[in-house]
């Protein structure tokens, strides 16, 4: 399913966020997210991520800002291995939780991939334990694939174009 024809936030919500690639400026702003502690082994640090993206260029790391402010951090790229996009990083600040903004930068993730050329889906892994997260993936669109990599379930969206 194209994004644009899933269950979307109201024109509200999808205002509420801005994605925005991440610049040396922001780095402070996004070494200071973090999702709450019993989260922390569901997700690579940002500063882990940051240096990720430093490394490899086809990283490409966003800034989630809600009314201006950091919110929290996504990163998605190509993958070498398998020749897919996958959304490598996705979290939201503890502070921020349960307001529509992970969902709402989830789908605008998901729309910018699909703008891609030649690409036809999105991919990307999800802590077996992190039951929130893989019910968020699935109300946007993901399905579980029979994949299981590095420990995390492999989930999968696939466009129509």
């Amino acid at each position: 399913m194209h994004p644009k024809q899933n269950r979307q936030p109201h024109a509200a919500d999808r205002a509420a966020i801005i994605l925005e690639r991440v610049s040396r400026e922001d780095y402070q702003s996004v070494l200071s997210l973090r999702p709450h502690d019993h989260q922390t082994s569901y997700v690579a640090s940002n500063a882990e991520s940051l240096e990720e993206a430093e490394q490899n260029p086809a990283c490409i790391p966003l800034i989630i800002r809600a009314a201006g402010e950091p919110v929290g951090f996504a990163m998605y790229a190509l993958d070498d291995d398998d020749g897919n996009y996958w959304i490598y990083r996705l979290m939201i600040d503890g502070r921020f939780q349960g307001r529509g903004y992970g969902k709402a930068a989830l789908i605008q993730i998901v729309e910018l991939i699909s703008e891609i050329p030649q690409c036809p889906c999105v991919v990307l892994g999800v802590h077996p334990e992190n039951e929130k997260a893989r019910r968020l993936y699935e109300h946007v669109g993901f399905r579980l694939t029979d994949d299981v990599i590095n420990g995390e379930l492999v989930m999968r969206y696939d466009f129509q174009k």
